[in-house]
């Protein structure tokens, strides 16, 4: 990238559990983009889809740094699947001139990266956020048509439809706008069309008279891909936000989002299943598939963040433990303070 010479991308290490020996590519490629707070998602998200496809995947991930202990157990993950993991490393000091939000770090703009770098290997990707997890068979988007389409991505809920009008005062995307968590790519097209490089360009536009983006990286690709996406069906990303556990006494409102055909759920928000107090029946996919996982072992993610502080202690009142939940509270308010 001319605009940003000092983001490299380079393989880091390749995990191949695979019996055969010329390291080709399979037939569906699956990314991730995260920083290593999220490294342990990724590995139970791949978890997830393995536990329920046989549809031959080989899995990418771009990070910023990696610690031992992943390694150690991604490398157990390959071996006990059969799969191949290719590890990249980006170097995006480079990205700290883009917007960033309390919730999203620079890693965010990893996606745009992986289209362009993976372009180079493979024709077509699916992206997904670590906080997807998989529940059913991705045989259809194996096979699926890109035809002449930049890429195939999933309509986001209701609620973001009107927004978008009022934030990028683009009436057209009303009803199309899409959430960038799932994204199966047409790399050539990607390529051709200079997504990545056009992507960047908006996002460090300097004037009074650019819109505000509340999703920076989703906002800017909803803007690009405008009448070049094909969208798929609500099963291929399922958009379930453990926030709405605060509103639901019976923790059973999640079966009416969260169906039978579903295959993607995406669990957005601030909460996610790996959070020690994210303990509801809407989680359970992702904890079966921890189960399977080399992470199975591992203690649940405590608070870090002031907003992650913030939705600790709701969450621990509203599952009664109050005693936890004031403790929590307190907390919160001396993180916040500070």
């Amino acid at each position: 990238m001319d605009s940003f010479p000092e983001i490299e991308i380079a393989e880091f290490k390749v995990y191949d559990g695979c019996s055969k020996t010329d390291n080709t590519f399979d037939k569906l490629n699956i990314a991730y983009g995260v920083d290593r707070n999220y490294l342990d998602g990724v590995g139970v998200s791949i978890t997830s889809i393995v536990m329920h496809n046989d549809v031959p995947v080989t899995f990418h991930i771009i990070a910023d740094e990696y610690d031992k202990g992943f390694l150690d157990k991604i490398e157990k993950l390959a071996i006990q699947f059969k799969i191949s993991i290719h590890l990249y490393l980006i170097n995006a000091l480079g990205l700290e001139i883009l917007p960033r939000t309390k919730v999203w770090s620079r890693a965010m703009y990893f996606r745009l990266f992986a289209f362009e770098f993976l372009s180079r290997k493979v024709d077509k990707l699916l992206y997904l956020d670590a906080d997807v997890v998989c529940k059913g068979k991705i045989d259809e988007l194996a096979s699926f048509d890109l035809k002449n389409s930049a890429a195939a991505v999933v309509r986001d809920v209701e609620s973001m439809q009107s927004k978008v009008v009022e934030r990028l005062k683009m009436p057209e995307l009303c009803g199309n706008y899409f959430n960038s968590g799932v994204v199966y790519a047409n790399l050539k097209k990607w390529v051709e069309f200079e997504l990545t490089e056009k992507a960047l360009r908006i996002l460090t536009q300097d004037n009074a008279s650019s819109p505000s983006y509340k999703y920076p990286d989703q906002d800017v690709l909803n803007i690009l891909l405008k009448d070049n996406v094909i969208f798929l069906p609500q099963k291929f990303n399922t958009i379930y936000t453990i926030k709405s556990e605060l509103r639901d006494k019976s923790h059973n409102q999640y079966k009416k989002i969260i169906l039978d055909e579903t295959i993607l759920i995406h669990y957005t928000g601030a909460t996610k299943p790996w959070h020690e107090w994210a303990s509801y029946p809407s989680t359970h996919y992702y904890q079966q598939a921890l189960s399977l996982s080399p992470w199975k072992d591992d203690t649940p993610k405590k608070a870090k963040t002031v907003i992650e502080f913030k939705k600790r202690y709701k969450h621990l009142l509203v599952q009664h433990k109050y005693l936890q939940g004031i403790v929590a509270g307190i907390a919160y308010l001396r993180k916040k303070r500070n």
